[in-house]
């Protein structure tokens, strides 16, 4: 009994598994032919087309939606700095078709493989048939903010910087945002056709450069000769008074012409010089002089103190700045005196009174020597020019050669041209009123023995002051001198120049 009732009880689940499982199959077939039907006007799961998903759509549905994203369409064109501007499909017209490209799809898609692409993605990419305006097109693009010449930034070239006290050196080129105008039209023209819905006018060198950039040979070889100019520097020393000439000054003279070369301007360095001379000149002043008398006077004329070769000293400063000099520059003199500033004399000097017919010598404040002399013949219109000179040189055993002399002397000492000192061993008397009718041709004659004293003790350059001093005439009061202790004071202190040109 229970044998039985057991063996029934098997072959009844047996018939209900068999019945589930045809149930099962059943379904599953009708699930598939139901699926097969179904794709049979729809596209596969996970079918893309051009970029849309048109997964389970027909070919109306995806038509739709592909036209929905053509009337949806924007350009975003990506510039420099962050900057994105859009260009509208609906403002340029656009529209777009496939033409018969999804029907050959949908007959070359099996329906009764519609299972196979659920497991993986299937894109297609077909030609579309884009139409627009191009007109339209194109005037939007030159509404574009980019092609503004308020906006854009012109692309600046790599150049030599202004100068600093570090000199100069090379501004890196600025690249702006000057669009190539053709290239640009081009580009988004071609976006737009291919249905891109983004570009990037840097990727697509759409961007005016620079011409001349941080590494150009010109550019550096500028660089480096202005650095080589600025980088003189000339020191001069006017006794207490120090001037520079440096970069400060020297770039103010440079520039750069059109062939790329550095130019200097030479009549800046003249100006330069000029100041110099201006400043520095004690050539045929005005000066003051205390006498050995105790009357202080003012002479003039002679050619006497400082007198800068302009010329010569231009062209030195320029060779300096071309070849890039730091010194102690000394000027370049057609000659010199015995010190700077307003008293360029000093305490050595030979002091001429033509009135009293009698000098001083006088070095580093100690008088040498002093004796009456004869000077040049009044009355026969030889008379010894007043003014402050230089000892031109000196000469052992000279002789003077005139239109109607020739004389040799021991001890010659000229000092205005052709008129120096010297002795005079043919005279027995010196002094007094001689030289208004017996003088010399302009020369200071003296007493062998003077004139021996003055030539071993004096120096090319030595100040020779010779003037007049009404009162002190000797005509009628023989041998006189004056006071001792005064000559003693005579020292550089009591010589002013005044500072004219």
């Amino acid at each position: 009994m229970n044998s039985r009732t057991t063996k029934k009880r098997s072959s009844l689940s047996t018939k209900l598994l068999i019945g589930s499982f045809l149930t099962l199959i059943v379904i599953l077939l009708a699930g598939y032919l139901f699926a097969v039907k179904y794709y049979s006007n729809h596209f596969h799961k996970n079918t893309v087309i051009n970029g849309i998903d048109c997964s389970n759509m027909t070919i109306e549905e995806a038509m739709k939606l592909l036209k929905y994203e053509a009337d949806q369409y924007v350009l975003t064109i990506k510039e420099r700095n962050d900057i994105e501007e859009q260009i509208l499909g609906s403002d340029i017209e656009f529209t777009i078709s496939f033409g018969n490209s999804l029907d050959n799809l949908m007959e070359e898609q099996s329906p009764y493989a519609w299972f196979t692409a659920f497991g993986k993605k299937t894109e297609y990419e077909f030609p579309s048939m884009i139409s627009f305006d191009e007109k339209k097109l194109a005037q939007k693009i030159k509404e574009l903010d980019a092609f503004d010449p308020a906006v854009y930034i012109e692309p600046d070239n790599a150049h030599i910087s202004d100068y600093t006290e570090e000199g100069y050196t090379i501004v890196e080129a600025t690249q702006g945002t000057k669009l190539k105008e053709k290239k640009v039209i081009n580009a988004i023209t071609e976006a737009v056709s291919s249905f891109e819905d983004n570009i990037s006018l840097e990727k697509l060198d759409c961007y005016v450069k620079p011409t001349v950039t941080s590494e150009d040979l010109t550019l550096k070889t500028l660089r480096d000769t202005l650095n080589l100019y600025t980088s003189t520097v000339l020191t001069y020393h006017f006794g207490d008074v120090t001037e520079v000439l440096d970069g400060s000054i020297i770039h103010t003279w440079l520039s750069i012409n059109e062939d790329d070369q550095v130019v200097l301007d030479e009549e800046k360095v003249k100006a330069y010089v000029d100041y110099i001379g201006r400043n520095y000149n004690s050539f045929g002043r005005k000066r003051t002089l205390k006498t050995s008398y105790g009357k202080t006077i003012t002479v003039t004329g002679g050619d006497y103190g400082w007198w800068l070769n302009r010329v010569a000293e231009r062209q030195e400063i320029i060779e300096a700045i071309k070849s890039g000099t730091q010194a102690v520059k000394q000027p370049n003199y057609y000659q010199t005196a015995q010190q700077y500033g307003s008293d360029d004399i000093g305490n050595t000097y030979v002091e001429i009174n033509l009135t009293a017919q009698h000098l001083f010598y006088y070095k580093e404040g100690v008088l040498i020597a002093e004796s009456d002399f004869v000077s040049g013949n009044v009355a026969r219109g030889h008379a010894t020019p007043v003014g402050t000179y230089g000892l031109t040189y000196k000469e052992r055993e000279a002789t003077l050669v005139g239109e109607d002399y020739e004389t040799p002397v021991d001890y010659w000492m000229p000092f205005n041209g052709n008129i120096g000192m010297h002795d005079a061993d043919w005279r027995k008397d010196f002094g007094k009123d001689i030289f208004l009718k017996s003088g010399s041709h302009g020369c200071i004659n003296l007493p062998p023995k003077i004139a021996k004293k003055i030539y071993e003790n004096i120096s090319k350059g030595t100040a020779v002051i010779c003037y007049e001093l009404p009162g002190t005439e000797n005509y009628e009061v023989k041998d006189k001198k004056p006071d001792t202790d005064t000559k003693k004071g005579a020292n550089a202190n009591n010589n002013e120049a005044s500072r004219n040109d």
